[in-house]
């Protein structure tokens, strides 16, 4: 089956150089790369939130050298409205990529859940879970908390309502499937009902650069060169869930502990400081000087970054909660040693041998920061033997494998399912498409998330 990626236009860039604005771009990046050698990829829909318009509009774009439906669109408009402008982009794509008249045979992969309650019913799909269900979430976190992290309620409320949508209809269409990057989002699928021959696990597809170029930034290079030991992190968005205030409060401990180290930064837009200051706030006058925040580099920059700390770094994963764990993952298989905390919440840490993880307590990554240090075998050593670890699972060529097979099954599954629903015919000139309100009754009436 041909396939056609459905992805949030933010988390789509312009050039793949460009930073990643979530770990989810990354993967998706690898999932069209992945289609197009097997020749399956016929394009992306990009999905725009616009409240200003009244009805689904269509434009076809070119985005980072792939030929694109830019669906503009709001939550308010009817099932059946968003759902015809995304049938329309599927036939239109299918036809410009070869796969003319072969539409109806065409499988959407959506990279969250986030549209599934508008998913075309005579098209198959499959689908990632890549952010953290918020009925999970609460379950071991406080609302408090759950609010913090998923923006404030009224989000958190949002969000949860699509994703039982969207839960649903996973569970009640036999042509709707998983491919699953995470075994935390799998128990929990599979708790609500999901059926378990619909999902496929996929390794995770990371590989680290042979030659990384240099890195740019004078500043930040001079920092890392001078470190007798360099704790860092890196990720997209300092927030609730990345928990980067561990690693300040911890490595903080180590100094006060006589362990000689800089404290690095990276995250946020290289225009929003205030993340940065208030992680800057948490560090006492007197270490002050040897901390360093700076905001999120492009994806080379960041494989520069960890190659020069290779001597000297160690890269630490603190998250309170992450369905995957890209960046830890990337620093290990760069041959960065790395510390990641011992979590059965952040799934990245199933890679990690016992000798890798900590505590999640400011006590246990100051312990851990000072058993690093007073190894003998060095921290070059430590990272590299950690990569010969992790290298024998993940790799691109794994998740090709896993995915391609997947594909074929789910292929294989839908076409024995597949309904005698005519599809609907390409408009490219049709901007807009007119809206019919046929919701679903029942459509705003999911109940509120409660902690159990």
């Amino acid at each position: 089956m041909a396939g056609i990626l459905v992805v949030n236009e933010r988390y789509f860039p312009d050039s793949e150089i460009e930073a990643a604005q979530v770990g989810a771009t990354s993967f998706t990046r690898s999932v069209l790369r992945c289609l197009q050698k097997a020749g399956l990829a016929a394009g992306v829909i990009l999905y725009k939130r616009d409240e200003t318009c009244e009805e689904p509009r269509l434009e076809f774009v070119q985005r980072s050298g792939v030929s694109c439906a830019l669906l503009r669109f709001n939550f308010e408009m009817s099932t059946e409205a968003v759902s015809r402008a995304i049938a329309t982009a599927t036939a239109q794509l299918c036809a410009d990529h070869g796969f003319r008249g072969q539409a109806a045979q065409a499988m959407l992969y959506y990279q969250t859940d986030a549209l599934l309650g508008f998913h075309p019913q005579e098209l198959a799909c499959c689908v990632t879970h890549h952010g953290p269900f918020v009925h999970d979430f609460v379950e071991m976190f406080s609302a408090r908390d759950t609010a913090r992290a998923f923006g404030d309620a009224d989000k958190a409320l949002h969000l949860f309502k699509h994703q039982e949508l969207g839960l649903n209809r996973v569970r009640a269409n036999g042509r709707m499937f998983v491919l699953q990057h995470s075994w935390l989002q799998r128990e929990y699928l599979l708790g609500r009902g999901v059926d378990e021959q619909r999902i496929r696990a996929v390794r995770p597809p990371i590989t680290a650069p042979e030659v990384p170029e240099p890195l740019h930034d004078e500043r930040l290079a001079a920092f890392v060169a001078g470190a007798e030991l360099l704790v860092f992190t890196a990720v997209a968005r300092l927030d609730y869930f990345k928990n980067v205030e561990l690693l300040v409060s911890g490595a903080v401990q180590a100094r006060k502990r006589g362990v000689p180290l800089r404290i690095l930064v990276v995250g946020d837009r290289p225009d929003d400081h205030g993340a940065r200051e208030v992680l800057r706030a948490r560090v006492p006058d007197e270490h002050r000087s040897e901390f360093l925040a700076v905001g999120k580099l492009p994806g080379p920059q960041l494989h520069a970054l960890f190659r020069q700390a290779r001597p000297n770094g160690v890269f630490v994963c603190p998250s309170r909660y992450e369905t995957l764990g890209i960046t830890p993952l990337e620093a290990a298989l760069s041959g960065v040693c790395t510390l990641m905390v011992d979590s059965p919440a952040v799934e990245a840490r199933r890679f990690f041998p016992a000798a890798h993880r900590f505590l999640p307590s400011t006590d246990g990554l100051a312990e851990a920061i000072g058993q690093v240090h007073a190894d003998p075998a060095g921290v070059e050593r430590l990272g590299r033997e950690l990569r010969e670890t992790i290298a024998a699972e993940v790799s691109e060529e794994n998740f090709e494998r896993d995915t391609l097979s997947a594909w074929q099954d789910f292929s294989l599954a839908a076409q024995s399912l597949a309904p005698r629903v005519a599809v609907r015919q390409p408009a490219r000139h049709s901007a807009r498409l007119p809206a019919q309100d046929t919701r679903p009754t029942d459509q705003d009436s999911t109940p509120t998330p409660a902690r159990t």
